[in-house]
């Protein structure tokens, strides 16, 4: 007996869009793999504060001398720097966590290659710091400091510059009784924004959620 049953183009057309959906996501997927960014990884490797020092016995210099490093990690695109404004902070009350500003300059915009670390070492003048106190604190406590860092950056990616993107950055430090950083290693600067979910990670999560449903349903 002939079979007269018809062929079910239907089903051949869904799984054909589907092939087409799911490879669309995956490109994209793979796209926004090869093209994402990551900040810059600032922190501050070394601190001096001559007016700290007890071994001096004098507060008359006041300055602070402040190394920063930014490291660019990624891979394959640059980082062109806005104007880097820094503002250093002296926590007179440390139990309330409010500090006052105590000094300011800027740093100026430079290109960072990939994969590159850049340093900037710098003196500057302070005010406003009850210094004789700052030597004296009582209870053994050592004097907190707070470095906060505010720029813009755009991403090289081939010829192709991205839109600027802000960055805040910030982190507290104590210093010994011989003015230096306590901590030996370097203090990374961070950002008090979330990040989980956030700028191009919610893209990915969005993309992946994507690729899931879509084989799912295949």
């Amino acid at each position: 007996m002939s079979d007269y049953s018809r062929p079910d183009n239907g089903s051949g057309c869904c799984r054909c869009c589907f092939s087409f959906i799911l490879t669309l996501g995956l490109t994209s997927l793979f796209l926004w793999l090869s093209l994402r960014t990551s900040n810059p990884v600032c922190s501050i490797q070394d601190v001096y504060i001559p007016a700290l020092n007890k071994t001096r016995n004098s507060t008359s210099d006041q300055s602070i001398y402040l190394d920063l490093k930014l490291d660019n990690e990624n891979k394959d695109k640059g980082i062109f720097y806005d104007p880097l404004n820094i503002t250093l902070h002296y926590y007179i009350n440390q139990s309330n966590g409010n500090g006052i500003p105590i000094s300011n300059y800027v740093l100026k915009g430079f290109y960072q290659g990939h994969q590159k670390k850049a340093r900037r070492k710098n003196w500057t003048d302070t005010q406003g710091v009850p210094w004789d106190a700052a030597v004296n604190i009582t209870g053994g406590r050592p004097p907190v400091f707070r470095v906060d860092l505010a720029t813009a950056v755009r991403f090289k990616i081939l010829v192709w510059k991205t839109k600027r993107h802000r960055l805040i950055l910030g982190a507290d430090f104590e210093v010994s009784d011989r003015g230096q950083k306590l901590q030996k290693k370097g203090t990374r600067l961070k950002s008090g924004a979330p990040e989980l979910f956030s700028g191009n990670s919610c893209i990915a999560f969005s993309l992946v959620v994507f690729c899931t449903l879509v084989l799912v349903f295949i």
